[in-house]
């Protein structure tokens, strides 16, 4: 005993003295209602993964928790862009090895990219890349060199942590020698975690690597993220000190408060939003009149003080980020704001010929940091059977419904997304992406104007012309209707009482774990 206290003693004092941090310890568990898709290949993960591959996989170009590019967090440290803009050159962090000891270089950051814009990729923005990308060369392991057929700014954002995973980077050596599918199954990459188990439908177990440029030794030597759809199973784990973090919804969070729990807000996070499955041309949501009825339909108010607790306020533009608004210099005016009026949307719906109303099909299911989703739904179709119309309700978990949508065997049935609020170049990949109709199938709106719009961003680089085809984007979305956008978003998460400190952070989809499990 005398022998293993001194032993214990020497070791501390030697750390101590030489200022090494301890080594990883303990499990950092993350519990979420929805993962979205549970998927470990970062070209099949849509957008909605992020949360766990951000800790295996690192990015071409990282960013700060707030969201602005970094040198300093990305495998890229230093880029530059030719005089036409045209030529991106990114010069390569050296010495980074991907989990199983293969050098990381620009073979495999050229390799991601061109998988993640691949015929297997179902990455959510990779459409702007695949209209893009000329060729990809790799003068030296660490430097990579991105052409574009045509000038413009967003090579850098679109490959960074900010937005989706088209910027992760995958071991070429590896994927090629096991095949995509056994890499599915079992993912190596680069970053701080590396991958341990998953059993679908519960949880994604990972494991720190010993030290890691990013993030120094990691503090857990765990970390796990569990699916929890029933929110009072995952209150009683945080209770309990099973749970670290969790999602709450926003009527619950005095709750926790009160016990003693604290909670930590995205504030302006996301913006809930609603929409039609294309192709709408036989359906009664082609006619703008009954697109405008729905939207009247709504007491956004009485949504954001009751579903949502107050943690809310009602939003006027389909697609409308507030981030981006501020980078454009949009003011959003009154008349955009849709009131709370039954009798006008009943009008309306007359006048389109639909008095008598008209059946809709609304998908109803959770999403990552919206628990409350299929309670707003049921009170979506409240609001709209007082019109007339004959809303369906038909619960269904997220994968299943994503198919419907990218299969368009549901049109005009209504879907939603908790739409992460953005910059004005992450709100342009929200547009192509749900309003760019050669970005099928998972465009929402068919508006060659609208198009027009969105190909003239992308090759434009002044910032002026910019802004100005962003404000008329808007301004015809809102115009048409073409969406039913319901409220901004204040996300809530509680955290056990052993978390002191933790910044969530503002990025897409992202929690900001670097910042838990960062060295100290």
């Amino acid at each position: 005993m005398r022998a293993t206290t001194a032993l214990l003693l020497l070791l501390l004092t030697a750390t101590e003295a030489t200022g090494a941090a301890a080594p990883p310890a303990g499990e950092l568990t993350v519990a979420l209602s929805s993962f979205a898709n549970e998927v470990l290949d970062p070209a099949l993960g849509g957008h909605g993964v992020k949360f766990y591959l951000a800790l295996m996989f690192d990015y071409l170009i990282g960013v700060t928790p707030d969201g602005r590019l970094s040198p300093e967090l990305g495998i890229a440290t230093a880029w530059e862009v030719s005089p036409d803009h045209r030529r991106w050159t990114f010069t390569l962090r050296r010495d980074v090895h991907f989990h199983n000891g293969d050098p990381l270089t620009s073979a495999d950051v050229r390799f991601s990219i061109l998988r993640a814009i691949g015929p297997r990729s179902t990455t959510g923005y990779a459409g702007v890349l695949r209209a893009l990308l000329d060729r990809i060369e790799t003068p030296a392991p660490d430097r990579v060199v991105i052409v574009t057929r045509e000038p413009t700014l967003v090579i850098p954002p679109y490959l960074s942590r900010a937005l989706a995973t088209e910027g992760m980077i995958l071991p070429k050596r590896y994927i090629e020698s096991v095949g995509d599918d056994e890499f599915a199954r079992k993912p190596i990459g680069s970053g701080p975690y590396r991958f341990v188990e998953q059993v679908t439908g519960s949880h994604v177990r990972l494991a720190a690597v010993p030290h890691h440029w990013r993030i120094g030794t990691p503090r857990y030597q765990t970390v796990t993220f569990r699916v929890i759809p029933e929110e009072s199973t995952r209150m009683a784990m945080v209770r309990r000190g099973e749970v670290d973090i969790a999602d709450v919804s926003r009527d619950r969070v005095r709750e926790m408060e009160q016990a003693g729990f604290p909670v930590r807000y995205r504030d302006n996070d996301s913006l809930l939003h609603l929409w039609w499955i294309l192709p709408w041309d036989r359906t009664p949501v082609r006619d703008r009149r009954v697109r405008e009825a729905l939207n009247l339909a709504i007491d956004r108010r009485e949504i954001a003080a009751t579903i949502f607790g107050g943690k809310a306020e009602p939003a006027a533009i389909p697609f409308g980020l507030t981030w981006a608004f501020r980078d454009v210099k949009l003011t959003v005016p009154d008349e955009w704001r849709y009131p709370f009026d039954p009798a006008r949307a009943r009008a309306l719906l007359a006048e389109a010929g639909y008095r008598d109303g008209f059946p809709i099909t609304i998908f109803a299911y959770q999403l990552p940091a919206l628990p409350e989703g299929r309670e707003m739904a049921e009170a979506l179709a409240g609001y709209w059977q007082k019109i007339g119309v004959r809303p369906t309700l038909v619960p269904v978990d997220y994968p299943a419904f994503r198919k419907q949508w990218v299969d368009r065997t549901a049109p005009g049935a209504v879907g939603y997304y908790n739409l992460p609020n953005r910059d004005w170049i992450g709100t342009y990949t929200l547009l192509d992406k749900f309003a760019h109709t050669p970005s099928r199938p998972t465009d929402t709106v068919a508006d060659p104007e609208i198009d027009r719009m969105l190909d003239a961003i992308l090759t434009t680089t002044d910032r002026t012309k910019i802004n100005e085809l962003m404000r008329q984007a808007f301004a015809r979305l809102r115009r048409d209707h073409d969406g039913i956008p319901l409220v901004y978003l204040h996300t809530p998460y509680v955290t056990s009482k052993r978390i002191s400190r933790w910044d969530p952070g503002s990025v897409m989809l992202d929690l900001n774990i670097d910042g838990l499990v960062a060295e100290r």
